[in-house]
């Protein structure tokens, strides 16, 4: 490969330590006490953030202060028996963090991190600042305690085993779709589309000069979608990538405007124009199953008009 991919953390393992943090919206005590057993029977044992411990609930869309969620990823971090770290959901507040993460503490002490969606911004400060390779795959109450299928968990331990290569595939009964054929290498960076376009013109909006971009969304309709890919095209962050990974648009429609303009008719529109690889479908997201993306690693795409590989380097 001619670039080489972010700092790979050191992989977890059964009877490791894994830390659990909120940093979106809060934890109700019936589920710290479920997420707490789920992990603690797959094998590990389990260290959970301050405001999971105290079940902190702001008005029940944050869990707590900005400097108390931020203080636990820090933490969590920071601490040498904690081996891995694990987002106990998403939602929304991650922004509000960001200004108190401890970005040099971070990137010296290098570690596996996993969540999506809100989380995003995380994968795009510790991939941008700390030279993490960070995953974003399954979060313990939104995936693991919501029927935990056996694509996603295979997909996700798949890509924590931190060998060489990582090739990614959707499950057969979900095929990929190419709207451009072609062949890209690059790092890969994004997450939800929604937080991407929120981080544009913050320290933290990822850097996507001439990486792979990928996204994906939820609950969105066209019309939000169009104006999210626009705003991200006027900031100058899909100019100059070099292919595009698009994830799964769950429950997004047009059922509000025309219901017969279909997902795959919208994006075979507004993505006519592009002359890069650009493949969507991609089964990862917010709908069941859900693969997990080594965002930070280099992501090689080869797409013919009817077929697709992906492969990600982690070494």
């Amino acid at each position: 490969m001619s670039e080489k991919s972010l700092r790979m953390p050191e992989p977890i393992r059964p009877g490791d330590t894994i830390g659990v943090v909120a940093p979106s919206m809060p934890i109700r005590p019936a589920e710290k006490d479920k997420l707490e057993a789920y992990l603690e029977n797959a094998g590990y044992h389990v260290r959970l953030g301050k405001t999971i411990e105290k079940t902190m609930n702001f008005h029940g869309y944050l869990a707590g202060d900005a400097c108390t969620r931020a203080e636990d990823i820090n933490t969590m971090f920071a601490d040498p028996e904690v081996d891995g770290i694990i987002c106990a959901r998403g939602g929304y507040g991650s922004c509000h963090t960001m200004e108190y993460l401890d970005l040099d503490m971070i990137r010296q002490n290098p570690k596996v991190f996993i969540g999506f969606s809100d989380i995003t911004n995380y994968h795009s400060a510790f991939n941008k600042y700390c030279d993490l390779i960070t995953f974003h795959g399954p979060m313990v109450l939104s995936n693991m305690l919501r029927g935990f299928d056996d694509y996603s968990r295979g997909s996700l331990w798949q890509a924590l085993k931190l060998t060489d290569f990582y090739e990614f595939k959707n499950p057969e009964e979900e095929p990929v779709k190419i709207l451009h054929p072609g062949t890209a290498e690059g790092l890969i960076t994004g997450g939800n589309i929604s937080v991407l376009a929120r981080a544009a013109g913050t320290f933290y909006q990822p850097d996507t000069e001439g990486k792979i971009l990928f996204f994906e969304d939820v609950e969105e309709t066209f019309p939000k979608l169009d104006m999210m890919i626009t705003q991200l095209e006027q900031a100058g962050m899909i100019k100059g990538i070099r292919g595009l990974l698009i994830g799964n648009f769950a429950d997004c429609s047009n059922e509000k405007y025309d219901k017969t303009y279909m997902l795959d008719d919208f994006l075979r529109d507004r993505f006519a124009d592009y002359t890069i690889p650009v493949v969507t479908n991609i089964c990862s997201g917010h709908k069941r199953p859900m693969g997990t993306i080594p965002m930070g690693a280099i992501c090689t795409i080869d797409a013919s008009e009817s077929d697709v590989e992906i492969r990600f380097g982690l070494r």
